[in-house]
């Protein structure tokens, strides 16, 4: 599998924030609180994810498709995973693997 996800040295997360380097505000600021992926101001039902331990899915409209498992140190999507959707997130925090693959954020 060659495909990791990594946080570009141009964003940091400590694993409850996940921002820009330079020019963050609380627009562009992403929080992990209470099994919550949000924006850090502007959040809604809509725009909020939510991880369960195992899962990471849209707190409203969950399908499996739009599922992704976390498997030890593998992301992949709850259907349809193929080597070319699987990914190694290594002990990267939950909001970093969000950042990559729900938010496209990079």
């Amino acid at each position: 599998m060659s495909n990791k996800i990594e946080l570009p040295k141009n964003w940091v997360c400590d694993g409850t924030e996940l921002k820009p380097k330079t020019g963050a505000s609380s627009s562009n600021t992403w929080v992990f609180s209470n099994k919550e992926i949000k924006p850090k101001i502007g959040a809604s039902s809509s725009n909020t994810w939510v991880w369960d331990g195992k899962e990471l899915k849209p707190k409203i409209g969950a399908t499996s498709s739009n599922t992704w498992l976390i498997d030890g140190q593998k992301a992949k999507p709850k259907v349809g995973a193929s080597s070319s959707n699987t990914y190694e997130i290594g002990s990267l925090p939950i909001l970093a693997v969000a950042g990559r693959l729900v938010l496209r954020l990079w």
